[in-house]
This record gives C-alpha cells, sequence and structure tokens, in this order.
C-alpha cells in the first residue's frame, strides 16, 4: 500500500493521504481500481479522525483506492477554500490514475456532516467557472463520478435550537470531545460573524443540484440530533426532479457522526442498539450496481 502524504496548495495547508492498494511485480493483470476520496466532517471547525482513515480503509479492504482530505477549517478559511482543495484532490488522483492503477472514470467523493456540505459542494459547483478559474482545471478533471453522502449537512438550516446541556458542556470543557462553541458553518463559510439571510441561503445546496449533479448514496438516521432527514430527503428530492440516479436511505435509530458506524469508531456496547454500519456494504452494492450498468 502506499500510504503518503501530500501537501496540495501553496497557499494552504491542507493535506490528501493515500491508501493506494499496489500491484504484486509478478501480476500482470493491471486491475484498474475504482477510488474513494474521503471528506471527514467536524462542522467546519476541525477534521473528524473517526471519519476519515476508518472509512478509508473499510474500502480499501474492498479493492478500493482511497484517500483522505484533510482541508482546511474555522472562519479564517471561508469558502471556497475548502472546495478548492477538494477540487485539487480529484485532479491530483486523475493526474496519477495511471501510476497508482485508478480508473480516472470511476472516482467517488464520500462525505460526511459538513464533510458531507463539500463533498456535494463540488458535486454542484464542479461546473461553475469561479471554481474552475481558481485552480486552473476543466470540468472533466474535477467532476466527481459519484458521491456517498454520510448525514450531510444540505440547507445549513439548524433545526435543534435546544440549549447546549451542561454535560455537554462540561465534556467539551474537559477535552473529551471537540469543542463547537464560537461560529457556526455559515459564519465560517461567509468568513465572518455577521451573515445576512441571502449569505446564508448562497450556501444551500439545494439551490444548485441539476442534471450535471452526479449520481449519489445519501444515508442518515431518523435519531440524528444535528442534521435533520429533511436535509436529505431534501437533497434526493432535487436529484429525483433532475433524474439523477440516486440510493437514499434513512436509519431508524443511530446518532449523529458515527463515521464507519462499527466497532472502529463505536463502543461495542452501543453497536446492538442500531445497525447504522450497513451503509458501507450499501453503498458499495450500489457503487458495483453503477458500474455494472456502465459496462
Amino acid at each position: 500500500m502506499i500510504n503518503n502524504t501530500y501537501k496540495l496548495l501553496e497557499n494552504s495547508e491542507a493535506t490528501l493521504t493515500s491508501y493506494v492498494l499496489q500491484q504484486d511485480k509478478f501480476d500482470f493483470r493491471r486491475i484498474k481500481r475504482p477510488a474513494i476520496l474521503v471528506c471527514p466532517g467536524g462542522g467546519y471547525q476541525f477534521v473528524s479522525e473517526n471519519e476519515g482513515e476508518p472509512v478509508a480503509l473499510a474500502f480499501a479492504r474492498e479493492g478500493y483506492c482511497t484517500f483522505v482530505l484533510n482541508y482546511s477549517v474555522r472562519i479564517e478559511n471561508p469558502f471556497p477554500k475548502a472546495l478548492t482543495e477538494v477540487a485539487t484532490a480529484i485532479k491530483l488522483i486523475r493526474e496519477h490514475a495511471r501510476e497508482w492503477n485508478i480508473d480516472p472514470d470511476d472516482i467517488t467523493v464520500a462525505g460526511f456532516s459538513a464533510g458531507g456540505h463539500l463533498a456535494a459542494s463540488i458535486g454542484v459547483f464542479y461546473n461553475h467557472q469561479f471554481l474552475l478559474d481558481d485552480i486552473n482545471a476543466t470540468e472533466e478533471e474535477i467532476k466527481p463520478n459519484s458521491l456517498i453522502l454520510g448525514y450531510p449537512a444540505i440547507t445549513l438550516k439548524p433545526w435543534n435550537r435546544d440549549p447546549v446541556s451542561p454535560e455537554i458542556i462540561k465534556m467539551m470543557d474537559e477535552g473529551l470531545m471537540p469543542d463547537l462553541r464560537g461560529a457556526d458553518i455559515t459564519q465560517i463559510l461567509a468568513g465572518k460573524m455577521d451573515v445576512t439571510e441571502d449569505e446564508k441561503d448562497y450556501f444551500n445546496l439545494l439551490n444548485y443540484v441539476s442534471e450535471k449533479t452526479p449520481k449519489s448514496f445519501i444515508w442518515g438516521s431518523n435519531q440524528d440530533t444535528l442534521i435533520h432527514p429533511s436535509d436529505i430527503w431534501g437533497f434526493a428530492s432535487k436529484l429525483r426532479e433532475f433524474s439523477v440516479p440516486y440510493e437514499m436511505h434513512i436509519f431508524g435509530r443511530g446518532p449523529h457522526g458515527q463515521g464507519t458506524s462499527d466497532a472502529v469508531v463505536v463502543d461495542k456496547s452501543m453497536l446492538s442498539q442500531f445497525h447504522l454500519s450497513e451503509w458501507v456494504r450499501l453503498s458499495l452494492l450500489w457503487l458495483e450496481e453503477n458500474r455494472n450498468e456502465c459496462k
């Protein structure tokens, strides 16, 4: 396995970590493998480790060459900073496709929570001139062939306005969970604290779905207290409106931010309470079905 970390842009701290499966030197089949680029979540405040390498390794076990994007976060890196980084990562993967035995026409971007917003953003903005000009690329170089969106933030409209519980505040103070106080996602993307309603609406991705949006596998949980299932339904509804193929799963149980939702990232005592981990198997079946359809 080629496990390297690459710097993407001169004006950015973003990095791309590869988990590229190597061919045995005596294997002359020269398999062209599909690739998955993983965009972890973290509310654009940090990059979640639980939604990075565990996801990459889960797909690597199934024969995918995988990559994890450690993109720029926080309010000092507003839109489209992270978007240019994911676009550059896709371009880099395609440029090295021959060297890494990757099929350049089979590159999926998978994202979770805020990373789901980032993955969906490249799916709707890859053909916008501002992005192409920013990184000197063509549509063909940066377009994902498909998307996997786990509990994605799509509209960025908060639905759970309950005050943060004292228990959660205590855990953040003690460093037992990420400190999510401070700027929210729209403020981070706008690069300022005072955001107008029109500016907030600019980052609502439902406004940009079209017939050119890549086919998508979307999943989430009915018990998610951060991303309402209506974000997922809304995105799927837009895809259907434009006749874009998709598959959607809303699991009955399970909290937000579970990544692979297996024993790698979740305490074993919790696993009997939900079966979110099925999303990996289901997405693999979906990807294979789409692959066979293209043959």
